[in-house]
């Protein structure tokens, strides 16, 4: 091959290479405004609500045993009978729980970001069964041969930020009112309230049921850990793009441009509530949340991340485009200079960094419209000069107006992006090979040998018109 067209590639390489750096530093660019924007979500959140999960309600009753123990005294030497006292808490789950949420969406503004936030009405009902408290009363009082007395019992409501209990939550023990005050009555760090409740620890089975409401308010995310042995989580919203979250999907969900509606449906075998739960009254770690079930208010277009996947790109065009003026410059002979490759590949890097910075602005498809118009238009009228007709640059300029079409469609698909990725770079592969399938290259190169030797022997051409014969 002619060491012109070799000297060409590693240029036009060389070129590729150089600017990746441009498309390196307006990814730099997209994670530092995504970094702005999550501290605007912060700021938002210390000044209203932050992100909720509400896990309850659940029982929290105070137990304590007297017995009686045998211990050996030295001094004596003799067994001397010893009074003890051993006390706990016993953390009781409800055995049915149905919890309706209505939930009506607003966004806050802070600068050019906007942050969807909630406030709604919570309903929560229970029923709470006093055999397992009985149970383990029984097996206590067998164990130390004592009398097991219960203290004063607690219903607690774990609420990752109080700040977004709007108004007192009103709740019934079965007859009975209660009041609630702030605190999780847990060991664990986590944010909660409270409240006595009537003694209901009869000396037979029964069952007693309870009632809560409370209007609540938070951001971007609700989740409800359904804590009943058979639970029901039913959630409602006026917000049209949920991202349903948690440890389960939806039994039943139904989305519209109005909202959607969601039911979770959970049973004893979903998971062991108790054993974690015990966890919380033990020590500081408290897993309870993982099980938590619920929805994300999430914005439908993300400008920033469909940015990032179509920087991913941007190499790719870049090459294409290099290789489509290659072709041309061989197969048509035209010249067209390395600064001239790198002119049009910076047109095609700053693609991206307009984009970023009009989809701050108005909405991202036509923040891409725009930018695509305005790189494919100036493409257009310097390729129609560099490539000496009009008609030449308007199909190039076409083509990448057709590429840039065709990753829109890819950065929009979250499930087929990868597949319709994968079959435009082995589609454009597949251009370049069949188009070049007839080709004589070494014909070529030597053709554009014997053309740069005759443009090298008319440049020795002196005033008078005569060459100069190269020894």
């Amino acid at each position: 091959m002619s060491k012109r067209i070799t000297l060409k590639l590693i240029i036009i390489g060389i070129l590729g290479l150089l600017l990746w750096i441009p498309l390196l530093l307006e990814q730099g660019v997209i994670y530092e405004r995504m970094s702005y924007r999550s501290q605007v979500v912060n700021d938002i959140a210390s000044k209203w609500t932050g992100q909720q999960t509400i896990s309850g309600p659940i029982a929290i009753i105070p137990w304590h045993i007297k017995y009686q123990e045998q211990q050996w005294s030295e001094k004596e030497k003799t067994y001397k009978t010893v009074n003890r006292k051993l006390s706990g808490k016993h953390l009781l789950l409800p055995t049915k729980l149905t919890s309706h949420a209505d939930i009506k969406n607003d966004t806050r503004s802070r600068g050019i970001y906007q942050i969807p936030v909630y406030s709604g009405n919570l309903n929560i009902e229970a029923e709470f069964s006093n055999a397992k408290l009985l149970k383990h009363k029984a097996q206590l009082e067998k164990k130390y041969k004592g009398q097991m007395l219960w203290g004063q019992a607690r219903m607690t409501v774990l609420i990752s930020d109080t700040r977004g209990i709007v108004s007192e939550p009103d709740a019934q023990w079965g007859e009975s009112k209660l009041s609630f005050t702030s605190g999780s009555h847990l060991k664990a760090n986590m944010q909660g309230i409270n409240a006595e409740v009537p003694s209901f620890l009869a000396s037979k089975l029964s069952t007693t049921s309870m009632s809560l409401s409370m209007q609540i308010k938070g951001m971007e995310t609700l989740l409800i850990t359904p804590t009943g042995d058979n639970s029901r989580i039913n959630m409602k919203s006026d917000w049209p793009h949920p991202s349903f979250t948690g440890r389960h999907l939806p039994t039943n969900y139904d989305i519209s441009e109005t909202g959607f509606t969601a039911q979770w449906d959970t049973s004893p075998f979903s998971g062991d509530l108790n054993t974690v739960l015990q966890s919380c009254q033990e020590n500081r770690n408290c897993n309870l949340s993982s099980y938590a079930v619920g929805t994300e208010f999430i914005d439908p277009v993300d400008m920033y991340s469909q940015a990032e996947r179509a920087i991913k790109y941007g190499l790719l065009f870049i090459a294409v485009t290099f290789m489509l003026f290659f072709l041309f410059e061989v197969l048509k002979k035209l010249q067209i200079h390395p600064i001239q490759y790198g002119m049009v590949g910076m047109a095609l890097a700053l693609f991206y960094l307009l984009l970023i910075s009009l989809s701050e602005h108005i909405p991202f498809a036509w923040a891409y419209i725009v930018a695509t118009t305005a790189c494919c238009g100036l493409l257009g009228i310097y390729l129609s000069a560099v490539l000496k007709s009009s008609q030449r640059g308007g199909s190039f300029a076409a083509g990448i107006t057709v590429l840039y079409g065709l990753l829109y469609m890819i950065i929009s698909s979250e499930d087929f992006a990868l597949l319709m990725g994968s079959v435009l770079i082995f589609s454009i592969l597949a251009i370049g090979m069949l188009s070049t399938r007839k080709v004589n290259w070494y014909q070529i190169s030597s053709t554009n040998e014997k053309q740069a030797e005759k443009r090298d022997l008319d440049l020795k051409t002196d005033e008078t018109g005569e060459a100069r014969i190269p020894k």
